[in-house]
C-alpha cells in the first residue's frame, strides 16, 4: 500500500509561503544547532514540496507549473540558508546608500556589494529574534537587491536619493501598461487554435502545435517568452511601487525584471545580464560549493567555470522540469532538463567560436553585434521549442478569462 503525504488543501495553496516561513525559521535557529534545525527543517520543507504531487482543483496548468517553480525555487533557497549556511559564513548584511552618483558602467554591471557602506547591521545577528527578522527580511528582498548577496548583473537603474513619489508614479503606470499588454498577450494565444479560455474549453478545445512546421513552433516559443517576461515584469513593477510606497525599500532596490535587451549578442551574454536571474543565486552557490570546498578547484580555473555552469544550468532544470514532474506525478520533465543542458552547451560551443574570431582579428562592431542578436534570437528559439511545444501540449495557453480591451481573444460564448 503506497503511503500518502498529501495534507489538507490549504497546504497546498499556501505552500511557497510556508516553505519560506520554515527557510526563515531555520535560519533564526542558526548554524550553532544545524543538527536540530536541519532534522526539524529538512522533513518540512520535503513534505510541504510534496503537495504539488496533490494540489486539485481548476487552476489553469500554466498557474499549477507556476507554483510548482515557485515552490522549487523556494526548496533551493533553503538549501542555501540552511544546508550551505550561506547567509552565516558570507555574512550577509544591508547596505547603506551614500546617495551617490550611479555611473553608466556601474548601471551595466551592477555587482555583489553595489554602491555604498556596510551598515551597522554588518555584523550577522545571534539572538532568535533578531534572526527572525534578519530571515524576513531577506526572504522579502528582490534578487537580493540591496543586500551583500546581491545577484550579479542586476540592472541600477536609479540613485538611492531618487524621489520615491516619482518612483512609485512610474512603477504604477508601467505595471498598468504591462497588464494591458499581458491581457493583450492572453487574448491573443487564447484566439489561437492553440489555446482558449476555461470557461469555453469545452467548446473551443486547445490543439497542441508540437506536430506543425518549424517557423510555427519557433514563433510560438518566442511568445511563450514574451508572455513570461511581461507578466513576471508587471509582478515586479507592482512590487517595486508598493515596496517603495509603504518605506520597505529604497527606490534603487527595486531594478527591473529584465536587463537591456541590445545585449543580446550572445546566448551568455542573455543568460547573464538580459533574463530575469530570479534563479542565479540558487542556481549557482551549490556550484560555487563544490568546485570550491569539495573538488577545491582553483578559482578561474577552465574546469571550475565549466562544471559551475554546468551545475547552474542543471539546477535551473530541476525547477522548471521538477514543475511538470511534479503536475505530471512521473518523470516527465516536458524535456525542460534536456533545454537547459543545451544551453549549457551552447555557452561552451559559443565561446570558443569568439575566442577564434578574436584570434583572426575580429573586432566588437555593430555589425557583428547585430550578427549576435540574430543568432541569440534564432537559437533559443529554436532550442525552447523543446519545452514550449510540450507545455502547451497540457494546456498553457488555456487561461482564465481576461478582460480582452482590445477584443483579440476569441469571440465563442461559453
Amino acid at each position: 500500500m503506497a503511503v500518502s503525504l498529501e495534507l489538507p488543501p490549504i497546504f497546498a495553496l499556501l505552500q511557497v509561503p510556508l516553505i519560506y516561513l520554515v527557510n526563515i525559521v531555520a535560519l533564526a535557529i542558526g548554524p550553532r544547532h544545524q543538527f536540530l534545525r536541519v532534522l526539524i527543517s529538512l522533513p518540512a520543507v520535503v513534505l510541504l514540496l510534496c503537495q504539488g504531487l496533490y494540489r486539485e482543483g481548476d487552476s489553469p496548468w500554466a498557474i499549477q507549473y507556476g507554483m510548482n517553480c515557485a515552490a522549487l525555487s523556494a526548496t533551493l533557497t533553503y538549501v542555501d540558508w540552511t544546508l550551505l549556511c550561506s547567509p552565516d559564513k558570507e555574512g550577509w548584511y544591508k547596505i547603506q546608500y551614500n546617495k551617490p552618483v550611479v555611473t553608466g558602467k556601474e548601471k551595466e554591471n551592477s555587482k555583489t556589494n553595489g554602491l555604498g557602506k556596510k551598515s551597522n547591521e554588518a555584523v550577522v545577528p545571534v539572538g532568535f529574534r533578531s534572526r527572525l527578522w534578519w530571515g524576513v527580511r531577506l526572504a522579502t528582498t528582490n534578487r537580493y537587491v540591496g543586500w551583500s548577496c546581491q545577484v550579479k548583473n542586476v540592472p541600477v537603474q536609479v540613485d538611492a536619493d531618487y524621489p520615491r513619489l516619482r518612483f512609485v508614479a512610474r512603477k504604477s503606470l508601467k505595471a498598468i501598461f504591462l497588464y494591458l499588454v499581458k491581457d493583450a498577450l492572453f487574448s491573443y494565444t487564447a484566439s489561437t487554435p492553440h489555446g482558449s479560455w476555461t470557461d469555453i474549453l469545452s467548446v473551443k478545445p486547445a490543439i497542441s502545435y508540437s506536430s506543425y512546421p518549424f517557423w510555427h513552433r519557433f514563433w510560438y516559443a518566442w511568445v511563450n517568452l514574451a508572455m513570461t517576461c511581461v507578466s513576471m515584469e508587471m509582478l515586479n513593477s507592482a512590487y517595486g511601487a508598493v515596496s517603495v510606497a509603504t518605506g520597505l525599500a529604497n527606490p534603487r532596490d527595486c531594478p527591473s525584471t529584465f536587463g537591456d535587451v541590445r545585449k543580446m549578442t550572445s546566448v551568455r551574454n542573455t543568460f547573464s545580464t538580459v533574463w530575469h536571474q530570479q534563479c542565479r543565486r540558487i542556481c549557482s552557490a551549490p556550484g560555487i560549493f563544490i568546485v570550491r570546498d569539495v573538488l577545491h578547484l582553483p578559482k578561474g580555473s577552465l574546469a571550475s567555470g565549466y562544471i559551475q555552469l554546468f551545475i547552474a544550468f542543471s539546477l535551473s532544470g530541476l525547477v522548471h522540469g521538477g514543475a511538470s514532474m511534479l503536475i505530471h506525478r512521473s518523470f516527465n520533465d516536458d524535456r525542460a532538463y534536456a533545454f537547459f543542458i543545451s544551453q549549457a552547451m551552447i555557452i561552451i560551443i559559443e565561446g570558443h567560436f569568439i575566442v577564434l574570431g578574436k584570434h583572426l582579428g575580429l573586432k566588437d562592431s555593430l555589425f557583428w553585434r547585430c550578427i549576435g542578436f540574430f543568432w541569440t534570437v534564432f537559437v533559443i528559439g529554436a532550442s525552447f521549442d523543446l519545452v514550449s511545444s510540450r507545455t502547451n501540449a497540457h494546456g498553457m495557453w488555456i487561461h482564465d478569462r481576461e478582460r480582452d480591451w482590445f477584443g483579440i481573444g476569441p469571440k465563442v460564448v461559453p
